[in-house]
Protein backbone atom coordinates (compact mmCIF):
# COMPACT_ATOMS: atom_id res chain seq x y z
CA UNK A 1 0.00 0.00 0.00
CA UNK A 2 2.52 2.24 0.67
CA UNK A 3 4.37 1.59 -2.67
CA UNK A 4 1.29 2.50 -4.05
CA UNK A 5 0.88 5.71 -2.40
CA UNK A 6 4.38 6.73 -3.08
CA UNK A 7 4.28 6.24 -6.84
CA UNK A 8 0.43 7.92 -6.70
CA UNK A 9 2.30 10.76 -5.19
CA UNK A 10 5.16 11.11 -7.61
CA UNK A 11 3.07 10.96 -10.48
CA UNK A 12 1.34 13.70 -9.18
CA UNK A 13 4.18 15.56 -8.72
CA UNK A 14 5.61 15.34 -11.94
CA UNK A 15 1.87 15.89 -13.61
CA UNK A 16 1.90 19.17 -12.09
CA UNK A 17 5.39 20.67 -12.65
CA UNK A 18 4.60 19.54 -16.73
CA UNK A 19 0.89 21.41 -15.93
CA UNK A 20 2.27 24.40 -15.06
CA UNK A 21 4.57 24.44 -17.70
CA UNK A 22 2.01 23.81 -20.21
CA UNK A 23 -0.20 26.21 -19.02
CA UNK A 24 2.83 29.26 -18.93
CA UNK A 25 3.10 28.19 -22.49
CA UNK A 26 -0.38 28.56 -23.30
CA UNK A 27 -0.12 31.73 -21.43
CA UNK A 28 2.45 32.90 -23.40
CA UNK A 29 0.87 31.89 -26.84
CA UNK A 30 -2.42 33.74 -26.06
CA UNK A 31 -0.99 36.73 -24.98
CA UNK A 32 1.57 36.94 -28.01
CA UNK A 33 -2.11 36.55 -30.20
CA UNK A 34 -3.18 39.68 -28.45
CA UNK A 35 0.06 41.72 -29.44
CA UNK A 36 -0.18 41.00 -33.21
CA UNK A 37 2.99 38.47 -32.81
CA UNK A 38 5.29 41.44 -31.59
CA UNK A 39 7.12 39.45 -29.09
CA UNK A 40 8.90 42.10 -28.11
CA UNK A 41 5.44 43.62 -26.13
CA UNK A 42 5.25 40.31 -24.00
CA UNK A 43 9.25 40.04 -23.38
CA UNK A 44 8.05 42.65 -20.90
CA UNK A 45 5.90 40.84 -18.90
CA UNK A 46 7.63 37.37 -19.69
CA UNK A 47 10.57 35.06 -20.00
CA UNK A 48 11.17 33.01 -23.26
CA UNK A 49 9.83 30.47 -21.43
CA UNK A 50 6.49 32.66 -20.74
CA UNK A 51 7.48 32.37 -16.74
CA UNK A 52 6.28 35.87 -15.43
CA UNK A 53 9.33 38.40 -14.50
CA UNK A 54 10.12 39.55 -11.62
CA UNK A 55 8.69 43.22 -10.44
CA UNK A 56 12.06 44.30 -10.91
CA UNK A 57 12.77 43.13 -14.37
CA UNK A 58 9.12 43.69 -15.23
CA UNK A 59 9.70 47.84 -14.52
CA UNK A 60 13.03 47.77 -15.94
CA UNK A 61 11.56 47.02 -19.11
CA UNK A 62 8.93 48.52 -19.03
CA UNK A 63 10.74 51.71 -18.05
CA UNK A 64 12.78 51.18 -20.86
CA UNK A 65 10.67 50.54 -23.30
CA UNK A 66 9.40 52.99 -26.40
CA UNK A 67 6.20 54.84 -25.98
CA UNK A 68 4.86 52.85 -29.30
CA UNK A 69 5.86 49.52 -27.17
CA UNK A 70 4.53 50.66 -23.74
CA UNK A 71 1.23 51.12 -26.21
CA UNK A 72 1.33 48.30 -27.89
CA UNK A 73 1.36 46.42 -24.42
CA UNK A 74 -1.55 48.51 -23.29
CA UNK A 75 -3.22 47.88 -26.81
CA UNK A 76 -2.97 44.26 -26.16
CA UNK A 77 -3.98 43.95 -22.62
CA UNK A 78 -7.38 45.88 -23.64
CA UNK A 79 -7.84 42.82 -25.99
CA UNK A 80 -7.17 40.45 -23.82
CA UNK A 81 -9.15 41.99 -21.40
CA UNK A 82 -11.82 42.41 -23.36
CA UNK A 83 -11.50 38.76 -24.82
CA UNK A 84 -11.61 37.29 -21.04
CA UNK A 85 -8.22 35.43 -21.85
CA UNK A 86 -7.01 33.44 -19.06
CA UNK A 87 -3.69 34.43 -18.05
CA UNK A 88 -1.48 34.17 -14.41
CA UNK A 89 -2.59 36.71 -11.85
CA UNK A 90 0.56 38.68 -12.26
CA UNK A 91 0.65 39.19 -15.93
CA UNK A 92 -3.65 40.43 -15.16
CA UNK A 93 -2.59 42.87 -12.54
CA UNK A 94 0.05 44.00 -14.96
CA UNK A 95 -2.65 44.93 -17.79
CA UNK A 96 -5.00 46.30 -15.23
CA UNK A 97 -2.30 48.49 -14.31
CA UNK A 98 -1.30 49.53 -17.70
CA UNK A 99 -4.57 50.16 -18.99
CA UNK A 100 -6.01 51.72 -16.06
CA UNK A 101 -8.75 49.21 -16.07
Amino acid sequence: MKKILAATAMTMFFAAGAMAQTNANNTRTELDAFANGDTAVWDMMMDENGMDRDDADFQARWDGATPEQQAALKDACTAAQEAQAKFSDMVASRCKTATGN
